[in-house]
C-alpha cells in the first residue's frame, strides 16, 4: 500500500457555494421574503418565552438606496450567536432553541418554524450585500454583521436602542422589481399571511391576516365561529362556498384549517381537489393535489399541520412521511361525516351540493357504505325528464310483470347514446337514466343489489328489450327477409363484419335504425375497473392507454324499424343499384351518429368515405352551375364594396379609442399582449387593443390590414426582432400619411438596429419578452407614466379624443361579481362601451345577455366607481 504524501483540507469557494445553494435549493427568488420573515417570527417567539408581555411586530421597508429592511423586536443575537449560527451554513439557532425547549418540556416549541439553518442563504438570491444589525434581549451590546456573498464577513460594534434584529438586503439590479411596494405586498401575502404577528410595510398595515379562525381556541358562540370561517373562505377564494368545513385534527398527527365545497362543477376524471399547505403558519405549497383523498375533487381548502415534514427548500412536504396518509384518511372522514350530517339535518344545503356534485357524491357512496345507506335515494341522476333523485325516479315507471312486478331502473351506460335513447324512451313514455359518468353504473348496481325485491336494472344500450324493440310476427318478417339479407351483405362488403342486422318495430317511427352494443361482461367489467381507477388517480394517461390496448371491437346489432317509411320503401326496391346501396350505408351511418359512443376506427372510416363520396358528387354538380359571368359579377361587387369601405373608414372609427397592435404571432408574445391589455384596457385609458387576428375583414392579407388601419385611432408595434409581418403592417401604417400616433415596443436586449424612420417614434422599452406579466406591465407603464401621471402628449391627445370607454373583458373580470364566461362574452357582444352598457335599461340588458338581473346593479355600480379624472 502506497504511503501518504501529504494531508490537507479541501478548498472552499464560499461565494460559489452560497450561489449554488441559494439558486438551486429554492425554486423562486421571492422566497427570500418568506425565509427572513420566518426568522423574525422565530426570534419573537423565542423572546416571548421570557417576556409574555411582548407585543411582537415585524416591519419591512423599502429604501431609496435599493435596499429592503426587515426589522423585528425578537430575541436578537449575541456575538456567540452570530459566530455559531449566522456565519455557519447548516447551523440553526431556531433548531438549537427548539431542541432545548422540547428537552425542558416548555410550551411554544411547536410554534417555531426554522429547522435547517440555511434559510438565511435565500437572501443571496437577490442581494449584492446583506447586513445584519442586532441586539440580544437582556444585554446592552449591539452588533453589525455584513457579507457580500464571499468567504469573508465583517463584524462591528453598533448602537441599537431596543433588542431585536434588522436585516438589510441591498437588492441586485436584476431583481429591482422587488422594490415595488405592490409587488412586495403580494409576496408577503403569498407566503406570510398566516404569521401571528403584525407585518407592516413602509409603516402601513398590518398587511397580513391576523385573525385566522382555525388558530382561535375560543368562540363566544357557534354562530360566531361559522360566520368567521365563512368570511375567511370568501376572502381567500373567488368561488362561492356551498359549505364550509372546519378542520381540527388533534391525534397522532395534527392539523388545523378549513375545507370548502366549491360551487364549480367539475365532472372530469382528470381534476382533483386542491389544498394550500402550511407548516407552523408558514406557507409551503399552493394548490396541492395529493393530501386530499382522490375522490374529493369538489373540495378545496387550507390546512396548517406541524406534523408534515417540509423539504429542505420548503416548497413542498415529504410525501413518504406517515403523517400524509394519516391526514388524507382523516380529511376524507371529515368530508364524509359532514355530508352525512347535512343530508340528515340541513337537507336544503345538501340538495344544493347534490345539484353541483352528484357525480362525485356517487363515487364517495360507492366507497363508503354508511354514506351510501344514508344518501343513496337522494343523489341526482340525469334523465330524459331532467335531473331527479333516485327516490323520485322510482315513482316514474310502471312495475313490470316480466320482472316479478319490480320497479325497472332503465339506463344506458354511455352519454354518447343519450340522443338515441332519450327519443326512444320519450316515445314509450319511459323515464330513462343517463348513467354515462364512471361511478353511476357502479352506484345503480349497488343500489339494485341492496334492493333486489323491489328494483331491477334494465340496460337499454345493450339489451334487445322486447317492450322497446318488438319482434315481428313470422309472416311479417318474411316480407323484410330480402332487405335484411342485402343490408347484411352490403355492410360486410364495406368492411363491417362485426355488425348483425335485425328487424324490429319501435317508436318513434321517424328513426329508421338503432345500434345496440354487445360487449362481453368480463371485458366491460375490466374496462369499467380501469376507468374507475382513472377517476381516482392522477396517472390518467397510462390508464387510458391500458383501456385502448384492452378493448377489442365488439359485435354490434342494427335494429331496423319496420314502421319507418324509408325502411318500408327499401324493402320494395332493387337494392343492387349504387344509389340504394349508398342509402343502406347512410342508414347505418345515421344510426352510428345517433349513438356515437360505439364509433370505432372502422366505423369512422366507412362514414368518412361515404361523406367524401357525397361531397364529391355535390361538387361536380355545383361546377356545372358556375359561370364566368357570375364570377365577374362577384368581383365587380367586391370592388365596389372595397371602395366604399375605404371612403367610409374614417367615419366608422368607434367612439371609444382603438389601438391596432402589431406583434409576432409567436406564442411567447402572448404574455406581452396580456400586459398591453392590462395597461390600456383598464384605468385610466379604457382603450381597445386589437390585433390583425382578432377580426378578418377581407379575403387578402393586405385588405385585412388596410381595414384595421382605417378603423384605428393609433398603433402599437413590437419591433424587437424586426419581424417581417410586423414591419409589413407598420409600413402600411406609415404609408397612410396621417398624424395618428405610433408607439413602438422594444426589449432592451434586442440585437437588430432600428431603421432610421422609426427612431423618431415614441419608443417604450421593456426588459425581456420572457418576463412575467407584472414585470412587463411595470416596465411599459414606466415608459408612459411618472408617479401616476401621463407624460406623453400623444397619449393625452387620445384621451382627449375619447368619447366613450371601451368595455373590455379585463374590465368585466376585474369586478367583484364573478360572471360566467358565457355572460361575459354576451355582454361584450352587445355592448362595446361602458357608457352604452350603463345607459341601457337593466331589464333589457338581462334579456339580451342572459345575465341574471340581480347581478346587474353590482356590475353597474362597480363600473361607475372605476371612473376617475384623467391625469
Amino acid at each position: 500500500m502506497a504511503s501518504s504524501i501529504a494531508r490537507f483540507s479541501m478548498g472552499l469557494n464560499f461565494g460559489g457555494l452560497i450561489q449554488l445553494l441559494a439558486r438551486h435549493l429554492y425554486p423562486e427568488p421571492d422566497v427570500f421574503v418568506r425565509e427572513l420573515v420566518q426568522n423574525a417570527h422565530d426570534a419573537i417567539e423565542r423572546r416571548l418565552q421570557n417576556d409574555d408581555e411582548l407585543a411582537g411586530r415585524i416591519d419591512i421597508s423599502i429604501s431609496r438606496n435599493r435596499t429592503i429592511v426587515f426589522r423585528d423586536n425578537g430575541i436578537g443575537m449575541s456575538e456567540d450567536d452570530i459566530r455559531r449560527f449566522l456565519s455557519v451554513i447548516g447551523s440553526s439557532g431556531t433548531l438549537d432553541a427548539l431542541q432545548k425547549m422540547e428537552a425542558e418540556g416548555r410550551e411554544g416549541a411547536q410554534r417555531l418554524i426554522g429547522q435547517f439553518g440555511i434559510g438565511f442563504l435565500s437572501a443571496f438570491l437577490v442581494a449584492k450585500r446583506v447586513e445584519v444589525r442586532t441586539r440580544k434581549a437582556g444585554t446592552d451590546r449591539a452588533l453589525r454583521w455584513q457579507n457580500d456573498g464571499s468567504l469573508d464577513c465583517e463584524l462591528y460594534d453598533d448602537e441599537m436602542s431596543q433588542p431585536g434584529t434588522e436585516v438589510t438586503v441591498l437588492v441586485d439590479d436584476n431583481y429591482g422589481y422587488f422594490l415595488d411596494e405592490r409587488r412586495l405586498t403580494q409576496v408577503i401575502m403569498k407566503y406570510c399571511d398566516f404569521i401571528p404577528f403584525p407585518i407592516m410595510l413602509n409603516g402601513n398595515g398590518p398587511i397580513n391576516e391576523l385573525d385566522i379562525p382555525f388558530y382561535r381556541s375560543h368562540w363566544n358562540s357557534d354562530e360566531e365561529k361559522v360566520a368567521r370561517y365563512e368570511m375567511f373562505v370568501r376572502r381567500r377564494y373567488s368561488d362561492t362556498p356551498l359549505d364550509v368545513i372546519p378542520v381540527d385534527i388533534d391525534e397522532e398527527h395534527s392539523a388545523r384549517g378549513v375545507l370548502m365545497i366549491t360551487d364549480r362543477s367539475i365532472p372530469d376524471i382528470q381534476t382533483s381537489g386542491v389544498m394550500d399547505i402550511l407548516i407552523r403558519r408558514m406557507f409551503i405549497k399552493p394548490e396541492d393535489t395529493n393530501l386530499l383523498p382522490p375522490w374529493a375533487k369538489f373540495v378545496r381548502g387550507v390546512i396548517d399541520s406541524p406534523s408534515l415534514e417540509p423539504t429542505a427548500s420548503r416548497d413542498n412536504y415529504k410525501g413518504d412521511h406517515p403523517s400524509v396518509a394519516f391526514l388524507s384518511r382523516k380529511l376524507g372522514e371529515i368530508i364524509v361525516n359532514r355530508l352525512m350530517y347535512l343530508s340528515k339535518n340541513e337537507p336544503q344545503r345538501f340538495k344544493q351540493i347534490n345539484q353541483w356534485h352528484h357525480w362525485h357524491l356517487k363515487g364517495m357512496a360507492c366507497v363508503y357504505d354508511d354514506f351510501f345507506k344514508q344518501v343513496a335515494g337522494l343523489l341526482l341522476f340525469k334523465t330524459n325528464q331532467g335531473l331527479m333523485s333516485l327516490d323520485t325516479y322510482l315513482t316514474k315507471n310502471s312495475s313490470r310483470p316480466d320482472f316479478g312486478n319490480r320497479a325497472p331502473i332503465y339506463y344506458f351506460s354511455h352519454s354518447g347514446a343519450a340522443t338515441q335513447f332519450k327519443r326512444l324512451a320519450d316515445a314509450r313514455g319511459w323515464t330513462v337514466i343517463d348513467a354515462g359518468w364512471i361511478f353511476e353504473v357502479d352506484f345503480l348496481r349497488k343500489y339494485a343489489e341492496q334492493n333486489p325485491a323491489t328494483t331491477v336494472l334494465v340496460r337499454l344500450d345493450t339489451t334487445d328489450d322486447p317492450l322497446m324493440f318488438q319482434p315481428l310476427p313470422v309472416s311479417e318478417e318474411e316480407k323484410f327477409r330480402g332487405l335484411l339479407s342485402d343490408m347484411q351483405g352490403h355492410l360486410t362488403q364495406i368492411g363491417l363484419q362485426h355488425v348483425r342486422v335485425r328487424m324490429r318495430r319501435f317508436q318513434p317511427p321517424e328513426i329508421p335504425a338503432v345500434v345496440l352494443g354487445s360487449m362481453k361482461m368480463e371485458q366491460e367489467e375490466k374496462i369499467r375497473d380501469i376507468l374507475r381507477r382513472a377517476a381516482l388517480s392522477s396517472s390518467v394517461g397510462d390508464i387510458l392507454e391500458e383501456v385502448l390496448s384492452d378493448t377489442e371491437e365488439a359485435p354490434l346489432f342494427v335494429n331496423l324499424n319496420a314502421d319507418n317509411r324509408l325502411i318500408r320503401k327499401l324493402s320494395d326496391l332493387n337494392r343492387q343499384t349504387p344509389t340504394v346501396q349508398s342509402i343502406l350505408t347512410g342508414i347505418y351511418n345515421c344510426a352510428m351518429v345517433h349513438s356515437h359512443n360505439l364509433l370505432t376506427e372502422n366505423n369512422t372510416r366507412v362514414m368518412h368515405d361515404q361523406f367524401l363520396e357525397l361531397l364529391e358528387n355535390l361538387l361536380n354538380a355545383q361546377e356545372s352551375l358556375v359561370s364566368a359571368r357570375h364570377e365577374l359579377e362577384q368581383e365587380r361587387q367586391q370592388i365596389i364594396q372595397y371602395r366604399d369601405r375605404d371612403s367610409a373608414a374614417d367615419s366608422r372609427r368607434p367612439e371609444h379609442i382603438r389601438l391596432f397592435m402589431m406583434a409576432p404571432f409567436d406564442a411567447e408574445y402572448m404574455v406581452l399582449e396580456g400586459a398591453i391589455r392590462e395597461i390600456f384596457e383598464t384605468h385610466p385609458y379604457y382603450f381597445e387593443i386589437q390585433l390583425a387576428r382578432d377580426y378578418v375583414f377581407g379575403p387578402s392579407l393586405l385588405e385585412n390590414i388596410k381595414e384595421h388601419i382605417g378603423r384605428a385611432h393609433g398603433f402599437i408595434a413590437e419591433i424587437s426582432t424586426l419581424n417581417a409581418n410586423v414591419m409589413f403592417e407598420l409600413g402600411a401604417v406609415m404609408l397612410a400619411g396621417d398624424d395618428r400616433p405610433v408607439f413602438t415596443l422594444r426589449s432592451r436586449n434586442a440585437e437588430k438596429d432600428v431603421p432610421a424612420d422609426l427612431r423618431e417614434k415614441l419608443r417604450i422599452e421593456y426588459d425581456s419578452v420572457k418576463d412575467s406579466v407584472d414585470r412587463l406591465v411595470s416596465d411599459i407603464r414606466n415608459g408612459l407614466e411618472r408617479e401616476g401621471r401621463i407624460i406623453h402628449d400623444q397619449i393625452r391627445s387620445l384621451l382627449a379624443a375619447r368619447k366613450k370607454r371601451f368595455l373590455s373583458r379585463k374590465l368585466l373580470e376585474s369586478t367583484m361579481v364573478k360572471l360566467q364566461p358565457a355572460h361575459t362574452e354576451s355582454i361584450m357582444r352587445h355592448y362595446s362601451t361602458v357608457e352604452d352598457f350603463l345607459a341601457t335599461d337593466p331589464s333589457l340588458v338581462s334579456r339580451q345577455t342572459g345575465v341574471p338581473d340581480f347581478l346587474l346593479p353590482a356590475i353597474r355600480g362597480e363600473l361607475n366607481s372605476k371612473t376617475s379624472p384623467i391625469q
